[in-house]
C-alpha cells in the first residue's frame, strides 16, 4: 500500500499497522446498507424495551432529583470549588461524588440507551410522513 505511518504510533503498535496496512480495502456490496437498514425498520420495537428504559430511568431520576433537593447546597460547593480551582490553575479542588449517584447516572445512561434503541427501530409507519 502506500506505507504511511502516523507518527503518534508506539514501537508496539508498528508492526500492527504495517500487517493491517497491507490488507487492501474491500467495498461492501451495493445494496448492503440499504438491506441492513430495512431489516431494522422493519421490525417492530419490542414493549420490554420501553419497559425497562422506564424501570431504569424513572427511580434513577427520582434518586437524581432527591440528591439535588436535599444535598443540592453540597452540589454548588463542590462545583465553586472545581470552578475556582480551574481559574487559579491548582489542583486544590476538593468534592465528594456518592456511589450510589454513579451508579443511578449509569442506569439513566442504560435507560437512554435502550429507549434510543427502541426508538430507532420503531417502523417509519408510526412516526408519520415527515420522516420518511
Amino acid at each position: 500500500m502506500s506505507g504511511y505511518s502516523p507518527d503518534d504510533l508506539e514501537p508496539a503498535e508498528r508492526p500492527v499497522h504495517r500487517l493491517l496496512s497491507t490488507i487492501p480495502p474491500q467495498p461492501l456490496p451495493l445494496g448492503f446498507r440499504d438491506a441492513v437498514m430495512r431489516r431494522v425498520m422493519e421490525r417492530a420495537a419490542p414493549t420490554w424495551e420501553w419497559i425497562v428504559a422506564g424501570v431504569l430511568a424513572l427511580p434513577s431520576l427520582a434518586f437524581l432529583a432527591f440528591q439535588l433537593v436535599w444535598h443540592g447546597d453540597e452540589f454548588s460547593v463542590a462545583l465553586n470549588n472545581v470552578v475556582s480551582a480551574a481559574a487559579a490553575d491548582s489542583a486544590e479542588a476538593f468534592f465528594f461524588i456518592d456511589g450510589t449517584t454513579v451508579l443511578a447516572l449509569a442506569l439513566l445512561g442504560v435507560a437512554s440507551l435502550l429507549a434510543t434503541h427502541a426508538s430507532v427501530a420503531a417502523p417509519a409507519r408510526r412516526r408519520g410522513p415527515a420522516a420518511r
